[in-house]
């Protein structure tokens, strides 16, 4: 399970769901960054899918790896940010070649020392803070497209879907309960290689507890109400996955490991996403 090679034949599907709502106006640190929740949401997608798109260049040719959807939640409404009916694939994307700009983020160098390195990032999305947060209704449109990529036969074989929800956690239509259900329902869908992961990074204000990635309970213990219904929604990271974890967490780090992230710097949120898509440093 969660072995199947990323091929133009078994694609991979990924799915970003953004928190858009008014509470992200609300200003954090992220590394040495004082943004707003909206900025660092829509810096860590704009990221990822360059990171995406540059995993699928080759000397000859942009190869389509994956089909990708970005969800939008916010001011009372969902919507697809990317391809308006859905997936949208890789070609399609570079196609519509959006601005590009210069950040700097902060990096651990190999002496074990940090520097600001420069990054050019293609601008996506923009930052949006609008109203409440339906997050209950974004994920019953994320469970609808992922149930209708896994059905179709072309897919059934291929490695599950991935779905990153960024958000702070506030949903205002469901309550934990209700809200823990439908990503259950989620994680439901499958590929014959394996259930959907769904990975959720919290973005807090509460900068007591440190950044984290693949949590372990013990180190949730301090964490807020949100935190905890988001592990609670997330996927325990498959047995396939704990070695790379463990390496990436370092002495100490014992699974079971939530599928989360916590404060995660642009940097951790790409860690995040090597482990979740482990078998594309096989893609053919």
């Amino acid at each position: 399970m969660y072995t199947q090679e990323i091929t133009r034949r078994h694609r991979a599907a990924f799915v970003l769901v953004l928190d858009r709502s008014g509470s992200m106006q609300e200003r954090i640190r992220l590394g040495r960054m004082n943004i707003t929740r909206a900025e660092a949401v829509t810096l860590m997608a704009n990221a990822l899918i360059t990171e995406l798109i540059d995993r699928c260049r080759r000397t000859d040719s942009l190869r389509n790896y994956y089909d990708i959807a970005v969800v939008g939640y916010g001011n009372d409404e969902v919507e697809m940010l990317l391809g308006k009916s859905g997936f949208i694939s890789i070609a399609e994307l570079a196609d519509m070649a959006p601005a590009k700009s210069d950040i700097s983020i902060e990096e651990e160098l190999s002496d074990g020392s940090s520097a600001m390195v420069a990054h050019s990032i293609m601008q996506w999305l923009s930052p949006k803070a609008e109203g409440k947060t339906p997050m209950y209704e974004a994920m019953l449109r994320v469970r609808d497209l992922v149930k209708d990529w896994c059905d179709k036969e072309q897919n059934k074989e291929s490695f599950p879907p991935i779905v990153i929800n960024i958000t702070d956690g506030e949903s205002s239509d469901c309550d934990d309960r209700e809200l823990c259900d439908i990503c259950s329902q989620i994680r439901r869908t499958a590929t014959d290689d394996g259930n959907t992961l769904l990975l959720n990074i919290h973005i807090s204000a509460n900068n007591t507890i440190p950044s984290m990635v693949f949590p372990m309970a013990e180190e949730l213990a301090t964490a807020d109400r949100y935190a905890h219904t988001l592990a609670e929604c997330s996927s325990i990271m498959p047995d396939a996955f704990n070695q790379a974890i463990c390496q990436i967490k370092g002495a100490g780090a014992t699974p079971p490991f939530f599928g989360m992230g916590y404060n995660a710097s642009i940097i951790e949120l790409l860690s995040i996403i090597n482990i979740g898509s482990r078998s594309v440093s096989n893609m053919q």
